[in-house]
């Protein structure tokens, strides 16, 4: 009798989430066509807020509250994180999870959740504005080492690096819903500046389509029991630009046939089962609109000026070149030169490990290159890595820095957006950064690379740069 009991109410509790509509939102009005449940149930989480017993944390800050590979964190104080649903398992290309950003427009952060429940559009759906009270939850991976943070209910027995879904009974206790809505505007990004700050939120890719060699295949390959990762690409310059997107066997547009044109693509950003590369998940495919023709790279023969070059193998320890700058502005480490065993070449390198410091930032700038006398120019380097280990590298370019170290941190600095290689990509293999086009900018510029880590373990990674290019068309 008890288990049927406990049955029937945790029946009760999902049919009673089921009910909503959608209504103006306001950070403080308790909604008021949800069951009435629900409608106290935020109007005490609300309340809490006000009086300071629950803490509001973003999404950004509840993932920093990980760090990747590590064993799950177990919330133990009361907070709150607030987000907008993005994604739908309607059509099967989701299973027993949803993910939800900071905002349904221009969001900056996002997260996985695991959830013992399937078909959860209906009750989580797209734009659905919940808040999930994180105390006895935990925070980690479903797949130790992908790079997706989750918030999970428990951890996993057979393995305490994962953590495994919310359960139904869970739930009652730590999802909310609000009556609000809203919609999702999907993020407009540039084709190369997808990065791991993305994962977890609805972007809109353009210009883009899928790999000539797919013509007449469909979304997932039929040999395939689980996913299939299709390649879209983009006209970047003077070549092309991959990503995957992947699709699962289960979804109902899984034998669709591909569109063989070009146009736009809106999609969940997130990572392979093991995290080697970032993937797209649709929700449907009425979010692919291709009905433009392809695009075709810009004939490379018409780029005959070079603006610079360096590769490197001249230089011996730090690196050293004339009118460059290796710059430590936190920490002791230098960029230096390495020998690459696999390219059997010189390369630039840095990293923290084994520093000791509490910090490292290095930047290795370029010297000035004039953008006056040519018409159109693209910038291109190659990086690789050894356990890259969350530390950072960034590539920038100023038009106001004057060469003078002293005003590193005072001339305007605008990230470039260049593919840099991934954490999870083996440090035999080069990552091209794709044609990086500068003709936005005119002046006497400046190209930087800046490292950013630290003596912890997880942020200590080395990265590698070589092949430094910037070509031109004369006026």
């Amino acid at each position: 009798m008890k288990k049927n009991k406990t049955i029937m109410l945790v029946l009760a509790f999902i049919t009673s989430l089921f009910f909503s509509a959608c209504v103006e939102d306001s950070d403080f009005t308790v909604p008021q066509n949800l069951e009435a449940e629900e409608n106290e149930a935020i109007s005490k989480i609300i309340d809490s807020i006000r009086l300071g017993t629950l803490q509001e944390k973003t999404i950004k800050q509840v993932k920093e509250l990980y760090i990747k590979g590590n064993e799950p964190i177990k919330i133990k104080s009361n907070i709150v994180v607030v987000g907008y649903v993005i994604s739908s398992d309607k059509t099967g290309n989701f299973y027993k999870e949803f993910y939800m950003q900071d905002a349904p427009e221009n969001p900056t952060s996002g997260i996985k959740i695991a959830l013992n429940l399937i078909n959860n559009y209906s009750t989580f759906n797209v734009g659905r504005k919940i808040f999930i009270r994180l105390k006895g939850l935990y925070i980690g991976e479903t797949n130790s080492g992908d790079g997706i943070i989750t918030i999970g209910g428990k951890i996993k027995t057979t393995d305490v690096t994962e953590v495994e879904a919310v359960t139904v009974n869970q739930m009652s206790n730590h999802l909310f819903r609000t009556g609000i809505t809203k919609e999702i505007v999907p993020k407009i990004i540039d084709f190369a500046g997808i990065n791991d700050t993305n994962i977890g939120t609805f972007i809109r890719l353009e210009n883009v389509f899928f790999e000539a060699s797919l013509t007449g295949k469909s979304y997932v390959d039929p040999k395939e029991d689980f996913d299939t990762q299709r390649k879209i690409q983009t006209c970047l310059g003077l070549g092309y630009d991959n990503l995957l997107l992947e699709t699962s066997s289960f979804s109902s547009f899984s034998n669709i046939t591909l569109p063989e044109k070009a146009g736009s693509i809106q999609a969940v950003v997130s990572k392979s089962f093991g995290g080697d590369f970032i993937v797209l998940n649709l929700n449907t495919t009425q979010d692919v609109a291709m009905e433009q023709e392809r695009c075709s790279p810009i004939p490379m023969e018409n780029f005959t000026k070079i603006l610079l070059e360096e590769n490197f193998d001249a230089e011996s320890g730090d690196v050293d070149i004339l009118n460059w700058i290796n710059y430590r502005e936190e920490g002791t480490k230098s960029w230096r030169s390495y020998t690459d065993s696999y390219s059997q070449s010189k390369a630039a390198r840095i990293g923290s490990k084994n520093s000791d410091d509490t910090n490292t930032v290095s930047w290795l700038i370029t010297s000035a290159i004039n953008l006056e006398t040519t018409v159109q120019e693209f910038l291109s380097f190659e990086t690789s890595n050894s356990f890259a280990n969350g530390s950072e590298l960034v590539v920038f370019i100023s038009t106001d820095f004057n060469g003078n170290t002293a005003h590193i941190n005072q001339a305007t600095w605008t990230v470039l957006p260049a593919k840099i290689v991934a954490d999870g990509t083996s440090f035999k293999n080069w990552a091209h950064s794709t044609y990086i086009e500068l003709s936005a900018y005119s002046g006497v510029a400046y190209i930087a690379f800046k490292y950013t880590g630290n003596r912890n373990g997880n942020f200590d990674g080395t990265y590698e740069l070589d092949n430094i290019t910037i070509i031109a068309k004369e006026e």
